[in-house]
């Protein structure tokens, strides 16, 4: 089974975009004579989405390299081969064999729903079939991740010539993944859950998105890991350890970069915009998202 580039963020943000009427958040970030463009991503979507609005696309003209997560136009053959060791059960054993059987059951079943069968599933680790369940049910939606803000300027980038450069790798994206650790059939239970109202999740990731809500935004991830050991995992390492990763590498960034995450990444005491003011960085909006604070 094929990887797809953006599985962590379908996890960290369902999202799907029907209109392109409202302005999402986006923001110039200065300091000294350094400055970047910072767009909090969706990572799927349609054709309709585009264009972005005009600041986002003046400012897109502007830059002089794309910044993202993960650069996957620049993946190489070994680092392909060694995520099968992350993501594929490696102990002789199957996914059944590390399942309760009725979960397994269900995840069968989820699995038959969303067009994909038991062999697909056998070989992978309980987090990474979470994962490929949701990935294929987003699909069946019709949302397409080729349409995504991150992909969308990936291309764009590799057609124009600009620069792209990975905030991390792909096997570090896949380390902190795999670090759900003991609580992967938490996970897995938990997306088997909420695979039957995928498509209002991402209406409602989609219209806070759109609006720039940031407390709409993180009052939905914490409805969406309700239980608290994933909520804590994906806030403290998913959210909250990357970002402080990520803000390390700042001062290496080439000056007039347009940077792309995902949109939960920003917010919060421990998202970039807190962590960036921190560190003497001035921020700028220049569109108009909603200013309530989450509660």
């Amino acid at each position: 089974m094929r990887f797809h580039p953006t599985l962590l963020s379908f996890l960290l943000c369902l999202l799907l975009p029907l209109h392109a009427m409202a302005d999402p958040a986006f923001y110039r970030i200065n300091k000294g004579n350094e400055q970047h463009w910072l767009l909090g991503s969706i990572h799927a979507g349609k054709p309709s989405l585009y264009p972005l609005p005009d600041p986002v696309e003046r400012a897109w003209q502007q830059s002089r390299a794309l910044v993202m997560e993960v650069d996957m136009t620049h993946i190489s053959q070994e680092q392909w081969q060694e995520m099968g060791a992350i993501t594929r059960l490696v102990d002789g054993k199957t996914l059944k064999d590390h399942l309760p059987i009725d979960l397994y059951r269900r995840t069968l079943i989820a699995a038959g729903q969303n067009g994909l069968n038991e062999s697909m599933l056998a070989p992978l680790r309980p987090w990474f079939a979470a994962i490929t369940l949701t990935q294929a049910a987003l699909e069946r939606t019709g949302y397409r991740s080729e349409y995504g803000v991150d992909q969308h300027f990936a291309k764009r980038a590799n057609d124009g010539g600009k620069p792209i450069v990975g905030l991390e790798t792909l096997l570090e994206q896949l380390g902190y993944l795999a670090s759900v650790g003991d609580n992967q059939t938490l996970m897995l239970e938990s997306t088997l859950d909420e695979l039957p109202d995928i498509q209002q999740g991402f209406d409602a990731v989609m219209t806070a998105w759109q609006n720039g809500d940031e407390a709409t935004l993180i009052n939905l991830l914490r409805e969406e890991m309700a239980p608290p050991k994933l909520q804590a995992w994906l806030e403290q390492t998913l959210l909250a350890e990357r970002n402080r990763n990520w803000v390390k590498k700042w001062p290496s960034l080439p000056n007039e970069s347009f940077i792309v995450v995902g949109a939960l990444h920003l917010y919060g005491e421990h998202g970039l915009l807190a962590l960036l003011e921190q560190q003497g960085w001035r921020i700028t909006p220049l569109t108009e998202p909603t200013l309530e604070k989450a509660k």
